[in-house]
């Protein structure tokens, strides 16, 4: 079935529209939002046919989950993007035929972004501001080491991707407790820094966890923006900075990681003390076999002017 769906993929990518038609059972189901229902093969063909004429492409599967049901059937949701179009599939039931191969029963997806033109590659990278709030600063509740030299690179950053008309996400964390030690609501410590401050148009995706993706807005701003690589400044980099590089990886994203744009505060564990910079190359490093890729600010910007 795995199998199956890539071979689907790389003929949809190839332009081997029919292809992907005759993956389709006779009397298959396929609901399209904001579309419509189309049943039966035939009515499925005549959908397909017809997007091919905006010429979509780079069609591409990220955070697929699959769940088989028994040995001849399966469901697989993902979210896609490709050049015109973004959004999520909700379900594809694969069936196991009686000629051994698989083919697709039901197909229930929405379409959330459906351009006019391609997106320029550019456009698909997106600047993500981790948790640069007042709280990590001089004066706020949890002083981290560094965050005035990591401020002032993602400002940097911010600056190129603003005069270049760029996607930027602002991430920000704020407790649910009343009583947590920092970031807690209706404080000034959960507001974003003056310095990388959000303009109009610059989403903020308000968090309550560690991980920037459970239970925010943060993977359909992405869906929509039709974003294929996060570039990471921000803070802390054994908490939040990790876990949105590696939960984004696993998701399929490519991540990059602005290494001089990183802050953390000095930790101690049993009887090893380590500063803030020492836990932001600990935490970098780690990252280096998770997937993601260390940029400092300047070499970044030297690839993409």
């Amino acid at each position: 079935m795995i199998k199956m769906t890539i071979d689907w993929i790389a003929s949809f990518n190839q332009g081997n529209i029919q292809a992907c038609v005759d993956r389709y059972t006779v009397n298959a189901s396929m609901q399209v939002s904001p579309f419509g229902r189309f049943q039966g093969i035939g009515a499925i063909g005549g959908f397909w046919h017809g997007f091919a004429q905006h010429k979509p492409g780079e069609l591409i599967y990220r955070n697929v989950e699959i769940k088989v049901l028994n040995p001849k059937s399966a469901i697989l949701s993902a979210n896609f993007s490709m050049n015109i179009v973004s959004g999520f599939i909700s379900k594809e039931l694969w069936v196991l035929a009686d000629d051994g191969q698989w083919y697709l029963e039901e197909d229930d997806f929405s379409v959330l972004t459906q351009l006019e033109a391609p997106l320029p590659n550019e456009q698909r990278t997106a600047l993500i501001l981790v948790d640069l709030q007042n709280d990590y600063f001089p004066g706020g509740r949890f002083e981290l080491e560094g965050t005035g030299d990591a401020s002032n690179i993602a400002k940097t950053m911010l600056t190129h991707f603003r005069a270049k008309h760029l996607p930027v996400i602002h991430i920000q964390h704020i407790f649910e407790d009343d009583n947590a030690p920092f970031f807690a609501p209706n404080t000034t410590g959960i507001e974003i820094e003056s310095r990388v401050a959000p303009i109009e148009g610059e989403p903020v995706i308000v968090k309550h966890q560690i991980d920037s993706f459970i239970n925010t807005a943060l993977e359909q701003t992405l869906v929509e923006l039709g974003i294929d690589k996060l570039v990471i400044v921000g803070a802390m980099a054994q908490a939040c900075v990790q876990t949105i590089c590696r939960s984004a990886v696993n998701k399929g994203y490519t991540c990059e990681v602005i290494e001089n744009g990183i802050a953390a505060p000095a930790l101690e564990y049993g009887k090893h003390s380590f500063s803030g910079a020492e836990i932001v190359a600990a935490n970098l490093l780690s990252l280096t076999f998770g997937g993601a890729q260390m940029k400092t600010c300047q070499a970044w910007l030297t690839e993409n002017s």
